[in-house]
């Protein structure tokens, strides 16, 4: 069995030795700002961004298939599609999941180079649209 002050002093030197580990960090070296990053979104009415989503949508399977900028495409979708959901929350919330859901598709098929999942999520995007305009 231990003896108590073999414990308490092995206890201690273990926390002696830890508070010697503190990292300091020269504030002079950290820069007060963080770099300015701007995004410009897509301008337009509602209506024409969804009409550019959906045209933009359905050329997405041939860019994935040919081996294009897939990735660029993708950004272009996502761009339109966050210019245009807040009104689209704003009037027809229940056009939201699918929306999201569609463009999570869209970015899955670049990810894993799937045309048929570009082409899925296009054809869901071109009833959405649809159901946006009635």
């Amino acid at each position: 069995m231990r003896r108590p002050s073999l414990v308490l002093l092995s206890a201690a030197l273990g926390i002696a030795s830890l508070a010697g580990c503190a990292t300091t960090y020269d504030a002079a070296l950290v820069p007060d700002t963080a770099p300015a990053t701007t995004t410009t979104l897509p301008a337009g009415t509602t209506t024409e961004l969804l009409e550019r989503l959906r045209s933009q949508s359905l050329a997405l399977s041939s860019i994935v298939i040919d081996g294009g900028d897939s990735s660029e495409a993708y950004d272009a979708l996502s761009d339109l599609w966050a210019a245009a959901r807040p009104d689209v929350a704003a009037e027809r919330p229940d056009l939201i999941d699918g929306f999201d859901r569609a463009l999570a598709m869209c970015q899955k098929a670049v990810q894993y180079k799937r045309g048929a999942d570009a082409d899925k999520a296009a054809r869901n995007i071109d009833v959405l649209v649809s159901a946006w305009s009635a």
